[in-house]
């Protein structure tokens, strides 16, 4: 979820990204106000500060409560002062193609079921999109997604990393990034207590084998993803066509 900080910082968990093991150490040591809107919300949801822990109704009142915020907000009724406020905002990412493998991992296990719907403010989900394009075998989802969203990881993770973004992480480094964010953030915790914080939810142990072409199309296609992120290097940016290097995100953790 979209989580803040009693320090007044947000968390913006990005689905398979390790984001329940950053919620539950935070939670575990008292580091939560409260939860913003949807678990998943990006980055333009996150800044419509909705408390659901301060309105204890029902799903659908809540869903009119938020519509009803939102348009005493566009007609100036309700005056919005979130712009005047800046929060440190972090998330984690993880490399496009891992994450493609871990989603498909985890539906395995949950058989195939949809999240939420598109196009639906009330059922608003980041991967309602690829709601019916599940396969038992890794190779044909991955095709389903390239034929109806190239680049769809990419897209996921802009959508959480936009300009304002002050820290984003990697999965694959996720221990000592959290440290490194805890330490900016200048939260005292003891880093063992991150060091040795279990796994969560961890994805099942399953063999996945790349069709070799349809990973080299991945790779191209998500292209965005690995330079905004920086997972490819000069020189691999170079084997892409790319004549000059172009930089990762500014807000991107680097050590």
């Amino acid at each position: 979820m979209a989580i803040k900080l009693k320090n007044g910082a947000e968390f913006l968990h990005i689905p398979k990204t390790g984001g329940r093991w950053v919620a539950s150490l935070l939670d575990s040591n008292n580091l939560i106000a409260h939860n913003k809107g949807h678990k998943h919300a990006d980055y333009d949801s996150n800044l419509f500060d909705y408390d659901s822990n301060l309105f204890p109704i029902g799903k659908g009142r809540k869903r009119n409560l938020l519509r009803l915020w939102s348009l005493l907000k566009t007609k100036g009724i309700l005056k919005d002062t979130s712009h005047n406020i800046s929060p440190f905002r972090f998330c984690f990412v993880r490399h496009p193609l891992s994450w493609y493998e871990s989603w498909w991992k985890y539906m395995e296990t949950i058989g195939w079921r949809d999240f939420g719907e598109t196009n639906s403010a009330s059922l608003w989900h980041p991967n309602s999109i690829l709601n019916g394009l599940g396969s038992h075998d890794f190779n044909e989802f991955v095709w389903n997604v390239i034929k109806k969203r190239p680049g769809y990881v990419s897209e996921l993770f802009m959508s959480y990393t936009k300009s304002g973004i002050n820290f984003i992480g990697k999965t694959e480094n996720l221990h000592h990034d959290m440290i490194d964010v805890m330490s900016i953030l200048d939260i005292e915790i003891d880093k063992s207590k991150i060091l040795d914080a279990p796994k969560f939810h961890e994805s099942k142990k399953v063999q996945i084998e790349w069709d070799p072409k349809l990973k080299d199309m991945m790779l191209k296609l998500e292209l965005p993803s690995l330079i905004h992120f920086g997972y490819i290097n000069e020189k691999e940016q170079r084997d892409f066509g790319l004549h000059k290097f172009i930089p990762p995100n500014k807000a991107l953790h680097l050590k």
